[in-house]
C-alpha cells in the first residue's frame, strides 16, 4: 500500500514537471510579443564571428543595415529597393 502512494506522488512529480518547459515557451513568447513595435523591425541578422554581427533592419518602410560589435553599432548604410 506504501509503494501506491510512492507511485501517485511521482506521477504527481513528473506532470508537474513536464509543464514547465511549455510554460517557460509560452512565458518566452508572451514577453517577446510585448516588445514588437510597428515602426522599428529586425529583418535579419547575420553573425560575422562570435563577436560581430550585421543587421538589417526597417525603420519606418526604410531598410538600413548596421554593424554590431563589443565597440558598439556602426550604420553601414541604407538598403533601396529599386524595382
Amino acid at each position: 500500500m506504501e509503494w501506491i502512494n510512492y507511485l501517485q506522488s511521482l506521477g504527481i512529480f513528473l506532470l508537474i514537471l513536464s509543464t514547465l518547459p511549455l510554460g517557460a515557451h509560452l512565458y518566452k513568447k508572451l514577453n517577446v510579443k510585448k516588445f514588437t513595435s510597428e515602426y522599428i523591425k529586425v529583418l535579419e541578422i547575420k553573425p560575422i564571428n562570435y563577436k560581430a554581427q550585421i543587421l538589417l533592419i526597417e525603420v519606418k518602410n526604410k531598410k538600413i543595415l548596421l554593424g554590431y560589435s563589443e565597440k558598439g553599432f556602426t550604420y553601414l548604410g541604407e538598403i533601396r529597393d529599386d524595382a
